[in-house]
This record gives C-alpha cells, structure tokens and sequence, in this order.
C-alpha cells in the first residue's frame, strides 16, 4: 500500500462541490437505508440463530419496501437472493447500529437505541457519509457469508474491469463473473450510494436481469481519489483494509470541499466491566447449566467452571468465540494456542467481551472432538447480585460423556 497521500485533482473537487446529498441523491441508499431502520422498528426482525441472517418469511416484504424490488420467483429464497437486501444488511450490521438477542428460543435482529439516536441527529449528508465510512472500514463479506473484502472489491472492479461501463448481455460468462466479482450484494451497495447507474432488460429467467452498468461520475471521482491513494492487491479474497493506520486522512480531504459533512455516526464504544456479577445460561446437548459469572474473572477461571459444572477434564485447548457488533467473528483463545492474538484468555476477563443481554456465545473445547458449548447471557451485572466466585446456580439434565467411546477399566 502506498504511502503517499495525494490530494483530490481539480476535477473531483468539482464534483465534490456540486454533489447534493438527499434521499435520493446520488443513490437511492438513505430512502433504502430509512426504509430498513423502520421495517426493524422497536421490536426487531427475526433472523436465523446460525447464520443471524433475515428469516425467509420477512424477505418478500421487506423487498417490496425498497426502490428496486426484484421479481424473485424461487420458492425458497434466501437473503443473497435480494441483492438490495444483502447489500444494506451489510451496511446496517457494518454501521453499528444493530445487534443480533436471543432469548433461547428466537433469535432477532434489534436496532441499537443509543446509536439509532446518533443517527437520527445527522443531515442526509453526515448520513451518507457515516454508511461510507462502515463500507470502507468495517464492512466484511463475513457478516454475510460471502468470501472477503467489500470496498475493496469494489475498488478493483471499477479499477480493472468496468471501464466505461459493461454490457452484461454481451457475453454469456458476464453475470457469473459478476457474481464472483464483486459480488450481486456489492454491485447492489455501489449501486445505492449512485457510484455506478444500472440498467436491467426483461428476463424472466433472472432474478435480477441486468443489461448495463455504467459509473457515475460520482462514483469515479470517489474510486478514482481511493485508486490513487492506494493499492488493491490483485488476489481474490485478500483483505486489504484501506489505511487502517490513519483513517482519517480521506475524510479530512473530502470535509474540505464538502462543509454540510461536519460530524459522523458515534460508534458505541466497547465498555470493560470488572464488577458485579454476570447470569450465563451454558448448554450443551440436552444439558444445561446456570451460572453466576463474576465480572472480574478470567476467560480460563470460566472455562474452568464450564468444565466442572459439566463434569469434564480441563486436558484441552479451548477458545471462546463471540461476533464483534458488526458481526464479524472474532476468539480469545487459550495461552497455548498461536493465533497471532494480542492477548489469551489468561490475561482477559469475563467483563472485556462486548456482553449484552440477549447475546449469545461459544466455548469452544477441545479441538479435536470440538465441544461447543453455547452461552447466553441472561443478565448482566446489578447491584442486587454479586458473587465473589463463579456459583453453579442451577443444573439440567444429564451431561453427555466425555469419552463415549473408552471402554471402562
């Protein structure tokens, strides 16, 4: 990646300058992007508990609500299918202004009141700029199951392979391309932030039948400044986070000529608790425990109570795996496993993971048999209740057995 920092050219400043900031200006995305905050509404969506995605009984609706509703004639579609809807998921989750509850029995996707305030503070042109600074910074196809890289991608694409525009129909190849790079939900976001016009024809063999794509003057004067700026590496699937060790140096070039941009979404920070005590609901099979968990104890003096209330032995390695608030996947892992971690779960406490009531999850045991134990957080720390040790408060059913396949000597 380049060091050299260079300034916007005459000609995007221009453009800079003239760009007006809307609903619908220069894409659809804060009317989409509106329109999703309220079909969430107070009470959240449901989503599946595995991949915490919208539940297949919501796309439909959901999709008829936004500017490009697509004529979706499979039986059982998923998300992916509703590339408009992948695309803002991404930027919702990316942006921090949700989180995934679970209350053991459902799982559902809320908005995150205090961010959701923020939000509701912003001019339609700190808005957009907030969703930007989600894609460039935080978005990850993880959230969503595809492979790596967002932005980036789109760099790439409009670097290498759009050009003046693309006629889809062209070639026969052209849409699979597409799907592979960069990807329908990606082409969707470019699309709603109007870095790119798309033109789709009748084809009632696709669900999304696009014709052309063409950039937009916009969108080139914003990839252009990034392509000068900065390097994409040319293999698939490498993530090449833009300038993470000074994020700022765009913004400040940009709020130069665009004055309406004075301030941007506030990120909920991660808050480190070490007093008063934690209520874990840990499962596993048709077992299950409660546990009051002091704030203040390590990740291992957890693993440890996990393992005896359950009646295991602690021969293992272990992790605990969690989803950040973008829904990335992130671990802290025991001290003898090498993941290029900062820290291990010796040296991290119960109250440093970004807990929330609702949130579930995993204690990851043993990597060979891999027992995965779910943990749901059923309350968080109060005055009323505070155990100085971890205190096994309840037990259910039968534990499976360790070593089902010893022989007994």
């Amino acid at each position: 990646m380049s060091n050299t920092k260079n300034s916007c050219t005459p000609a995007q400043i221009e453009i800079l300058k003239k760009q007006q900031f809307s609903d619908t200006e220069p894409g659809m995305l804060l009317k989409d992007f509106n329109s999703l905050l309220a079909f969430i509404g107070e009470t959240g969506i449901a989503v599946s508990e595995k991949t915490q995605l919208f539940a297949l009984n919501t796309l439909a609706e959901l999709n008829q609500v936004l500017s490009h509703p697509l004529a979706v004639k499979l039986k059982r579609p998923l998300q992916k299918s509703f590339p408009h809807i992948n695309g803002l998921y991404l930027l919702l989750r990316s942006s921090g202004l949700s989180h995934i509850v679970s209350d053991g029995k459902k799982t559902t996707l809320m908005l995150n009141e205090d961010v959701l305030a923020e939000w509701k503070k912003l001019s339609p042109t700190e808005c957009y700029f907030s969703l930007l600074q989600a894609f460039v910074y935080r978005a990850d196809g993880e959230i969503i199951g595809e492979r790596p890289g967002c932005f980036e991608e789109c760099l790439s694409f409009f670097q290498r392979d759009l050009g003046t525009g693309i006629d889809v129909n062209s070639k026969h190849d052209n849409l699979y391309l597409l799907r592979f790079r960069p990807g329908l939900h990606n082409l969707a976001l470019m699309e709603l932030f109007g870095f790119i016009d798309i033109k789709c024809v009748a084809n009632e063999d696709e669900t999304w039948p696009l014709d052309k794509i063409k950039p937009t003057a916009w969108g080139s004067a914003i990839f252009g400044y990034f392509a000068q700026n900065n390097r994409v590496m040319p293999f698939l699937g490498f993530k090449n986070r833009l300038d993470q060790a000074d994020p700022e140096f765009w913004e400040i070039e940009f709020k130069k000529h665009i004055p309406a941009w004075k301030k941007s979404l506030i990120q909920v920070e991660r808050k480190t608790t070490e007093r008063g005590t934690y209520i874990f609901k840990v499962t596993l099979g048709k077992a299950s425990c409660k546990l009051g968990v002091p704030a203040g104890l390590s990740l291992d003096g957890l693993a440890c109570g996990i393992l005896d209330a359950f009646k295991f032995d602690n021969d293992h390695l272990y992790e605990f795996i969690y989803k950040n608030q973008c829904g990335i996947k992130e671990s802290i892992v025991h001290p003898f496993v090498d993941r290029g971690s900062d820290f291990c779960t010796e040296d991290c406490t119960v109250g440093y993971l970004p807990l929330y009531k609702g949130m579930t999850f995993i204690f990851h045991f043993d990597f060979g048999d891999d027992w995965e134990f779910k943990i749901q957080v059923e309350a968080m720390p109060s005055a009323e209740l505070d155990f100085s040790d971890l205190t096994v408060i309840e037990k259910r059913g039968t534990p499976p057995e360790q070593y089902p396949d010893w022989d007994d000597e």
